[in-house]
């Protein structure tokens, strides 16, 4: 930062913004498969404390370090049930990805969802994997 008339001021740079959730296109319809609502009071209180861990993160500390960790990547609907993706059509414009919920059921809960601009929107919470099955390992 400059004293001189003239000179033209510097920014102190920002930190890398921490990811944001939104439930704006969280799949709340009544067929849903995907859905807080069958879980049990601790695993809804685990995955609540889980999110707000990976709140800390940014989405490119989730892209490098989170990848093994937090399983965290893209989405192949090709590889998964829900061959059609969202339900949301304005879903089909943005990124899909999904990212572990550690400690929940097992290591086995997921959380499926769209990112744009900082933004994670998550859709759809996979208590039991279903959604992208991978093949068990060491048996």
């Amino acid at each position: 930062m400059s004293n001189r008339k003239n000179d033209i001021p510097v920014k102190p740079s920002l930190p890398p913004a921490k990811i944001k959730f939104s439930f704006e296109y969280y799949d709340a319809s009544e067929n849903t498969k995907y859905c807080m609502s069958d879980w049990s009071k601790k695993q809804i209180k685990e995955a609540l404390s889980r999110l707000k861990d990976i709140n800390t993160k940014t989405f490119n500390e989730l892209n490098t370090f989170g990848r093994g960790v937090y399983h965290f990547g893209e989405v192949d609907w090709e590889k998964t049930i829900e061959k059609g993706g969202f339900p949301d059509p304005r879903l089909k414009y943005l990124s899909p990805f999904h990212f572990a919920l550690l400690g929940v059921n097992g290591q086995l809960t997921r959380v499926y969802g769209a990112y744009s601009s900082g933004t994670f929107y998550i859709v759809w919470f996979d208590l039991n994997h279903k959604i992208w099955p991978s093949p068990l390992k060491n048996t």
